[in-house]
Formats: C-alpha cells, structure tokens, sequence
C-alpha cells in the first residue's frame, strides 16, 4: 500500500493536467460559418432597403428569405418584395395574415438567398451577388 504522503504528491501533479483538459476541451459551438445576403426588401433584383450580407446562427446555420405576397381583389396573391436575412431558427413555412401571404424559405449555403429577378415565379436558389 502507498504511503498518504506518496499519494498527495501523485495528486498534486495530476490534478492541473486534468484541470487543463476539462478548461480546454472542445465545448464551443461549431465553426461552421455561411454568409446570407440581407436586404429589408428586395424587389426586382435590387435590394431597396438596408442591403448587406449576415453571418448564419447556430444552431441552424441558415440563410432565410421571406416572400411578401398581397391579395388582389380577384383573389389572386400577387408578389410584392422579398426579406432577406439570417435569424436564429429557420423554419420553412406559409402564413395567411389578413390579405397578406408570407412565404418562408431556408438554405444552407453561402449567399444562398440571393434572389435572381422576381417575376411572380416561385423562388429560385441562384445567387445573384455577394453584397459586402
């Protein structure tokens, strides 16, 4: 058996190596980084309000387009602008508000959401250019 004082001096010098193994292990988030286009409204190819370009989130890593859609008397939705951006949680989904469609979009690329001219065709994932 080891003596108490042998086993305090083996502790002693185990204990800051495990110390820097617990401080340094990997427990950041990935480093995964993709680069979206943003735009308070892109119409016809041009971004009108606030164009720039966002870094995605974790934990999706995903680059979102929001397609404003508004209801003609007929009944018909006709498109209006686009959002582009990059939020926290993408979620791919349709909302009917009073005679408003919204559609929402996600993509896992770099400047994925960059629109090509918006002709009330359905969206298309062919990047446009890079907005610095």
């Amino acid at each position: 058996m080891l003596s108490p004082a042998y086993m305090y001096r083996i502790l002693f010098f185990l204990l800051p190596g495990a110390l820097l193994v617990l401080c340094w292990s990997p427990m950041k988030e990935p480093t995964r980084s993709i680069i979206c286009t943003s735009c308070g409204e892109f119409v016809d190819k041009t971004c009108r309000k606030n164009p720039g370009s966002c870094q995605s989130k974790h934990p999706d890593f995903a680059c979102q387009t929001k397609e404003v859609y508004i209801q003609h008397f007929t009944g018909e939705y006709v498109y209006q602008y686009s959002v582009l951006g990059c939020p926290k949680r993408c979620v791919e989904y349709i909302r009917f508000a009073r005679r408003e469609k919204n559609v929402f979009f996600c993509c896992n690329g770099n400047y994925c959401n960059s629109l090509p001219g918006k002709d009330n065709a359905s969206l298309s994932s062919i990047p446009l250019q890079k907005f610095a």
